[in-house]
């Protein structure tokens, strides 16, 4: 019987997000849609040109208050013309606020199609704005002074992955590339997951990040190289931080439940992970 490791890479952009008609071939915020691979781009080739974006787009849980700053100086070439980060993902009903680090020109925050906007540019250290998104949307917005030179962010909105675990799916809102799938392998005697995947734009994920087990069942986590470190939520185990590739960690899972767990070095990053067992 072979042995799994990593999972299948999936789009960056999750699915079922949807445009808000602000650039060309986008769909209209909250037209009954889901998000196909034009879309996709779309928001990819808007924040390709963005100052200071590396790719990832920062996920946030329904009780985290996320903070863009406005002036940051992250990254290469743009002084402090940008928005850090640039891409967020929230669900419904969370409030973003925009706070001004007093570096760089001068700056605002107005979204392309109207939905919110700051007011005048200023560079006062201290300024906050912030706004409640209800609808779910992808919503493009820039500082006007500086739209041509990049300054520019987006904000989509759009419910949690879904699974049959609520549990599992609030532990892992955060997670990039969670997408509600939780991995079958009731079939197989020892499993292997994979620490520090390349699965993401950050290579500190868990590959699969959700996996169902059956009683008895010993997973293994293989290490692509450190620092990593299991600790578990739900269980009185974990692991060392280790440094070198190979198999670093295994338990056993004899009782049925859900048990979560993170990398101890980079929960903040999202790196976390959970195994039901059934």
């Amino acid at each position: 019987m072979p042995t799994p490791s990593d999972w299948s890479r999936r789009e960056f952009v999750a699915t079922s997000l949807f445009g808000t008609g602000a650039v060309a071939g986008c769909l209209a915020r909250g037209e009954d849609a889901t998000e196909t691979p034009s879309e996709t781009r779309c928001l990819d080739d808007w924040l390709a040109d963005a100052n200071g974006h590396e790719g990832v787009i920062e996920r946030y849980a329904p009780d985290d208050r996320p903070t863009v700053t406005v002036g940051d100086n992250l990254g290469a070439g743009h002084g402090a013309d940008a928005f850090g980060p640039a891409g967020i993902r929230v669900p419904p009903d969370t409030t973003v606020t925009w706070e001004w680090s007093g570096r760089g020109d001068a700056a605002n925050v107005v979204a392309l199609d109207g939905a919110f906007d700051s007011g005048d540019p200023t560079a006062t250290h201290g300024t906050a704005f912030e706004h409640t998104f209800a609808e779910r949307g992808t919503y493009r917005y820039v500082s006007e002074p500086s739209r041509e030179a990049g300054m520019r962010g987006a904000v989509v909105v759009a419910d949690l992955p879904s699974s049959d675990y609520p549990a599992v799916d609030a532990w892992l809102a955060d997670v990039e590339i969670y997408d509600g799938t939780v991995v079958d392998w009731r079939d197989y005697p020892s499993p292997l997951v994979t620490v520090g995947s390349a699965e993401g734009e950050r290579d500190v994920t868990f590959s699969p990040p959700a996996a169902r087990v059956s009683t008895g069942t010993t997973v293994r986590w293989v290490w692509t190289g450190g620092p990593h470190q299991i600790v578990f939520e739900d269980a009185d185990a974990g692991s060392d931080v280790e440094t070198s590739p190979g198999v670093q960690f295994e338990h056993t899972f004899d009782e049925t439940g859900v048990y979560r767990y993170a990398c101890g070095p980079h929960q903040s990053l999202g790196a976390k992970g959970a195994v039901v067992v059934e």
